[in-house]
């Protein structure tokens, strides 16, 4: 799960704020229309519960009235005849024909639906309602309709007994429905009452569904509220992310490049304050720079002056081999001398960057190593690669490691390849290749490695620190790696500008 989430999560800072921005809106708006759907329902729940008691308190009404005029006579006549006597004999006919009719109720509309029964409905999927019951018997028992033990639940449609499901189902409301092609209603409202004669009230109304205009509303306030925020998110964070990519771009190339102009401070006072520290950091470093640059100078300078002149004295040593050891070791220090200066003086080459095809430019280093009798293997490209480097460093760069492969591993397999906005030089030997946990402390300035890379065997240690930091300062790198086998692979990575 964790490898998932770092690879689906954006690397950026401004990306993730967008989307941490988009999804704190998405759960909220989420929550939102959660709520708004079910005030929804509820809202239509509590218009059909107010219907169906409505409707249900004028039948009782009219029947109180049939009621009063009987009552003349005899009240208990009126109520054997009407809520008795007639439904007795109608069950003799039809038993839920006289159900329905025995109380004299009948359906009240289309839209809803009101039947009387010896006995109230079974329900097994409907939901007691106790608020709506509570203003139901309030209203209800404030008149004269002689209910009892009124009762409101809610549930699904299709549990509904047919006789209070056909109705309803074939109204004007639910044809309306049908024609537009809207989602028909899946909730019922069903009204439970005792007569107090031995009968039970039975009447249910549909829940208004939602509709897809209210659908769509939700639909335009999410929208609506996604463009109100996540515009202006954008545009702050534009704002904070640009200078620190400018800023981060800018610090890799401290000390690795020529002096360039200071940052443009802008974006907020913070970011100001951090791009006005920088610059008076940078200025700092460069100061520190040139005097070291002015000082190494003068040191190389005082140096090969009196080597020179030692070399010189050299010759007149009359025993050969002595003669020879002391100019050896004069050499050695020229040439460590001249790796020392090149190191320290990579971040102020007066090179300019030139777009270079790196195939023809290490393959001409390859034919050098070559006409010299070295056993090395150039691998050309199909297609030329440019990038934009310092051909004179870059040719250091490969000479040293092309140099190491020869000298440490016996050959050198050269190739260019290019990856993505990268092109890569490959230096592969068929030496004994370094210890893994040793790879990185060889481009420390003058490590060597005891059993190979030593100062018997030719180098002054500085190869490959000087390899990397050219690299560096196009804003590539040096790496090594054992190859499978045995053998040592040395890649060198720079930015490319263009393959084909």
């Amino acid at each position: 799960m964790a490898w998932i989430f770092s690879k689906i999560w954006p690397k950026s800072l401004y990306r993730q704020i967008l989307l941490v921005a988009a999804l704190a809106l998405f759960f909220a708006q989420a929550i939102n229309a959660v709520l708004l759907i079910n005030s929804v329902r509820n809202r239509s729940a509590a218009e059909a519960a107010a219907l169906l008691i409505s409707r249900v308190s004028l039948q009782a009404e009219r029947q109180l009235g049939r009621r009063s005029d009987r009552s003349r006579a005899s009240e208990q006549n009126w109520r054997d005849e009407r809520w008795r006597g007639e439904a007795q004999g109608r069950r003799q006919r039809s038993a839920a024909r006289g159900a329905r009719r025995a109380g004299g109720f009948r359906s009240a509309g289309r839209a809803i639906s009101i039947e009387a029964s010896d006995s109230p409905p079974i329900l097994t999927e409907f939901t007691l309602e106790k608020q709506f019951t509570l203003r139901a018997d309030d209203y209800l028992t404030q008149g004269e309709t002689d209910l009892h033990d009124v009762r409101l639940f809610s549930g699904p449609v299709a549990a509904l007994p047919e006789t209070l499901r056909k109705g309803p189902m074939r109204s004007r409301f639910v044809e309306r429905l049908r024609l537009r092609g809207e989602r028909l209603p899946s909730e019922a409202i069903l009204l439970i009452a005792d007569t107090g004669n031995g009968q039970w009230i039975s009447a249910a109304a549909l829940v208004r569904p939602i509709t897809r205009g209210a659908i769509l509303a939700m639909l335009l306030q999410t929208i609506t509220l996604y463009i109100a925020v996540m515009v202006p998110l954008a545009i702050v964070a534009g704002r904070i992310v640009r200078p620190l990519e400018r800023l981060t771009e800018r610090v890799r190339r401290v000390g690795l490049t020529d002096d360039i102009a200071p940052l443009e401070s802008e974006g907020p006072s913070d970011i100001r304050k951090l791009v006005e520290s920088f610059n008076a950091m940078q200025a700092r470093v460069n100061s520190l720079l040139d005097e070291k640059n002015v000082m190494l100078g003068a040191i190389g300078h005082d140096l090969k002056t009196p080597l020179a002149a030692l070399r010189v004295r050299v010759e007149s040593v009359e025993n050969n081999e002595d003669r020879e050891k002391m100019a050896a070791t004069i050499d050695e220090m020229v040439i460590i001398l001249d790796d020392i200066l090149t190191l320290a003086r990579l971040g102020k080459s007066g090179e300019m960057p030139q777009r270079t095809d790196m195939g023809a430019l290490v393959g001409a280093i390859a034919d050098e190593f070559a006409a010299s009798g070295e056993p090395i293997k150039f691998e050309e490209n199909q297609y030329r690669i440019l990038a934009p480097v310092r051909p004179v460093l870059i040719r250091r760069a490969l000479r040293n490691l092309i140099s190491n492969a020869l000298e440490h591993g016996g050959n050198a397999d050269v190739a260019v390849i290019g990856r993505d906005d990268l092109v890569s030089v490959r230096v592969a030997d068929a030496g004994p290749g370094i210890p893994t946990d040793q790879i990185e402390e060889i481009f420390a300035p003058f490590a060597r490695l005891e059993t190979s890379r030593n100062r018997a065997t030719g180098g002054s240690g500085l190869g490959l620190t000087i390899a990397r930091a050219i690299a560096r300062a196009h804003g590539g790198d040096v790496r090594l790696e054992n190859k499978t086998g045995g053998g040592l692979i040395a890649w060198i990575d720079l930015p490319a500008a263009t393959m084909g």
